[in-house]
């Protein structure tokens, strides 16, 4: 099904009828990048070939809980992943690199892949509300001359592959970059108007903010996610953990808490932040529904959930047990077996118990980057990823043995694929040879 971008009219008339069904008013890790100057295409096809490590088969045996046959089993491709396939790349050459890169992940025995096509109040399509990112064209605001999100789509499909577009509504581009943005764009309006910027915007590290307390920014989110969804024939929406900057103080918005207090709000600060979130949770999972009920939304938090609700000010407990927030949760459950503060079998098992909400699906979020490191803040296992290679697939195993989880998800593509580590190649054979 071919599906048609919105204008600015129509996706009014959405979002108004939207409205009504609303219940209530780390940056990507480094790593695994290409050599500059290498040929893309030439790159991919080579990660393509078979690596001289084979995988143990002592792993695949002692690994025996079965694949639910709905199982999701997903990628995550970030901004980082598709700069070199598109910057000063043709259209040719972005359709030929991103084939083989979806090829690698179907060849890998996943199903979904999840593309992030706006990082920062960017955007990698042509978009009535977020300017191009200078991630897809190397400058801010510069166009490409074809449109990468329509290809991805195209040429996921037609390996069978899942498609969700991964948007990060909050997180915007910094106080440096904001002058070179066109004025036709809210996000500039608002940075150039004392009251809107007030009102909208709060700025932390350099950094710009959209704040969700305000409708006027909750819409635009809701809009942004109408315009792929009306736009593209993608399978789901998905965001990640970027929702508050991390311990925020709370003296940068708290004119808003004062206007929220003064007009007899109750809550507490933290928790008039986390209301705030929800409330846009809310409305972008109706945004979608409205657009088009098939598609799913999901959120990928913290694998600690008390480091999402105390720090990011977002109470994924409250999402995952209603109706009206997402279809899944993926939390980031990026730490091994050995953990001394949060091992892995612990955090799966609390997060089964959590998602309580009929038919929201629990998917793990796992990192397979971690590979062959040792892993500073894990304790006494900091080094469980140097000393073994089958932790990954241990993971999906275990994960396979939750009766309410729905699949896995893996943290990133260049790490897994991009030019990997002897120890990052033995540790992808063990879990590769589970998923498919």
């Amino acid at each position: 099904m071919t599906k048609h971008r919105l204008t600015k009219t129509a996706l009014a008339v959405t979002l108004a009828a939207m409205m009504g069904l609303s219940s209530a008013a780390p940056a990507a890790a480094s790593g695994g990048e290409w050599q500059e100057g290498a040929a893309v295409s030439e790159t991919l096809t080579a990660l393509s070939e078979a690596s001289p490590l084979p995988e143990d088969p002592a792993v695949a045996a002692s690994c025996t809980n079965p694949a639910k046959a709905d199982e999701i089993r997903a990628i995550w491709i970030a901004f980082l992943d598709l700069e070199p396939l598109l910057v000063g790349r043709t259209e040719s050459q972005f359709t030929v690199s991103v084939r083989q890169m979806f090829k690698n992940c179907k060849d890998g025995g996943m199903n979904t892949v999840i593309v992030q096509v706006r990082p920062y109040c960017d955007s990698f399509y042509p978009s009535e509300y977020f300017p191009w990112s200078d991630y897809a064209s190397g400058t801010l605001g510069k166009a490409l001359a074809y449109d990468p999100l329509e290809i991805m789509v195209a040429e996921a499909h037609a390996l069978g592959l899942s498609i969700e577009a991964w948007v990060n509504p909050m997180r915007a581009m910094t106080e440096s970059q904001i002058t070179s943005v066109s004025a036709d764009y809210p996000i500039r309006q608002w940075y150039d108007s004392y009251e809107k910027y007030a009102e909208n915007l709060f700025a932390f590290n350099g950094r710009l903010y959209l704040n969700p307390a305000s409708q006027e920014v909750r819409d635009l989110i809701a809009a942004g996610v109408v315009e792929i969804v009306r736009g593209y024939d993608v399978d789901g929406i998905h965001i990640d953990d970027y929702f508050y900057p991390s311990m925020l103080d709370y003296a940068f918005d708290a004119s808003q808490y004062a206007a929220y207090t003064a007009q007899g709000g109750t809550l507490d600060q933290g928790d008039w932040r986390r209301e705030n979130t929800s409330a846009m949770v809310r409305q972008m999972y109706s945004a979608v529904k409205s657009a088009d009920p098939s598609v799913v939304f999901g959120i990928s938090p913290r694998g600690v959930n008390e480091q999402t609700y105390t720090q990011l000010y977002a109470d994924v407990e409250e999402w995952v047990q209603n109706p009206g927030y997402l279809d899944y949760v993926a939390p980031q459950v990026y730490f091994g077996f050995e953990n001394s503060s949060a091992p892995y079998s612990t955090l799966i098992e609390q997060w089964s118990q959590m998602v309580t909400q009929p038919g929201v699906k629990l998917l793990i979020g796992l990192s397979p980057y971690k590979a062959g490191n040792v892993d500073q803040y894990a304790g006494a296992g900091k080094n469980e990823w140097v000393e073994n290679s089958d932790i990954i697939a241990r993971q999906i195993d275990e994960a396979r043995g939750i009766d309410n989880c729905g699949g896995v998800v893996l943290f990133r593509y260049a790490q897994i694929f991009g030019s990997p580590s002897a120890a990052m190649e033995k540790e992808k054979k063990n879990f590769i040879a589970l998923l498919k």
